[in-house]
């Protein structure tokens, strides 16, 4: 596996790992909420994938992903998926994501990796 992280890679990734099929338009732009509908349970595990296939951690030693996305205290990169009683569980404080900065992201959490 080539240590330098494509676009491409991302996106063919994002279709394989959600099943997006290829008819469908995903560019550096798409939101992964909003125009790809990755949300809850699907985004965390996208996020895994994205540390798995690249072989990169997005939280560092801190434990945490605020820092690798830029989020503020208290924000979330996705809404919550329905919760046992059919309901939507959504926190108000949530960071819309492109597949670009998600890109990004990787590329940033894959350079500290190759330093270590």
């Amino acid at each position: 596996m080539s240590a330098i992280i494509s676009l491409d890679e991302v996106i063919a990734l994002i279709r394989e790992h959600q099943g997006i099929s290829g008819k469908k338009a995903i560019t550096e732009s798409s939101l992964l909420e909003k125009d790809l509908g990755i949300t809850g349970d699907d985004g965390c595990e996208l996020i895994e994938a994205v540390e798995k296939k690249f072989n990169l951690s997005f939280a560092g030693a801190g434990g945490s992903l605020s820092k690798a996305f830029g989020l503020s205290e208290d924000q979330y990169l996705f809404h919550s998926e329905v919760n046992l009683l059919g309901v939507f569980v959504r926190p108000e404080n949530v960071k819309a994501i492109t597949v670009g900065e998600l890109y990004l992201a990787a590329c940033k959490a894959k350079e500290c990796a190759n330093v270590a």
